[in-house]
């Protein structure tokens, strides 16, 4: 049985917060990502397709290394964020799709990229999207982060992040598995396989950062979105203001001003498909 599409990030307000709250992509990770295309395609590179693409952060990273990105959302409301961010980038465009049902011609894709979303997808049918679109040679890469931490003077803080996604459990998709498995449990799709674990520290955003940025962060979630339409607005701020309480403890302070820094920390995983049929 397919998996049923999950519109909550078609929410007005949830897309607003995604924008305003959620992490690029570090650099490093995107040059990672074109080496590893480059290795089997070639420097001429054609078209990168970035797959739930939401408000465009991710996509926009590739317009300097192809010749065409196109960014898939199945939410028109973070598609048209996505074109106001990115109208200055010429080769930068977007299209209503899905995993499963991806909008490009067969074998014309240099490069697939998810960025927090492949957990979202029905992995049967994305992967034959995947195989009829790709050239031969072409890569899928799949990355995400986890936890997260915040930095606060001497104190590095990330296990109340953890106690805080469990807090809301069961409002999380069973789907998101394999976030805590940092990807290492998707199904296998090429023998080309490569997996760079967060241990590694080779892909870091780290963001100056306030409490209240943090805990917009916090209401950036897809599981928030579902606590508050479940048990309604005053249960999810209390649940926002414990978060904040037990942030505060943990830096042990009562100051909410007090600046901060907020790292993400990326895993990866990429295949290539061969490069023969």
């Amino acid at each position: 049985m397919s998996r049923q599409v999950d519109l909550v990030f078609a929410d007005s307000n949830l897309t607003n917060k995604y924008i305003q709250y959620r992490p690029v992509p570090p650099l490093t990770l995107c040059k990672a990502v074109v080496d590893h295309v480059k290795k089997s395609r070639g420097d001429d590179l054609g078209i990168c397709g970035d797959i739930g693409c939401g408000s465009g952060q991710n996509t926009s990273l590739y317009s300097d290394y192809f010749r065409e990105v196109v960014g898939v959302d199945v939410s028109p409301q973070q598609l048209a964020i996505a074109r106001t961010a990115t109208q200055h980038l010429t080769n930068v465009t977007f299209k209503e799709g899905s995993g499963e049902r991806l909008p490009f011609a067969d074998h014309s894709v240099d490069l697939l990229t998810c960025c927090v979303s492949v957990h979202w997808f029905d992995y049967a049918q994305f992967y034959s999207e995947v195989e009829r679109v790709l050239k031969p040679g072409g890569v899928l890469a799949c990355y995400s982060y986890l936890v997260t931490s915040i930095h606060y003077n001497d104190k590095v803080i990330s296990d109340n992040f953890t106690e805080n996604c469990s807090s809301i459990k069961p409002y999380w998709p069973a789907s998101h598995n394999v976030l805590w498995e940092e990807y290492s449990t998707l199904p296998k799709l090429y023998e080309d396989d490569i997996l760079i674990r967060k241990s590694e520290g080779r892909f870091i955003t780290e963001l100056d950062s306030t409490l209240d940025s943090v805990i917009g962060y916090i209401s950036s979630w897809s599981a928030f979105a579902k606590l508050a339409k479940a048990k309604g607005n005053e249960a999810a701020n209390a649940f926002l203001n414990n978060c904040k309480q037990h942030l505060l403890k943990e830096m042990g302070t009562d100051d909410e001003s007090v600046p901060i820094k907020h790292s993400f920390n990326y895993f990866l995983r990429m295949w290539r498909k061969p490069a023969s049929f």
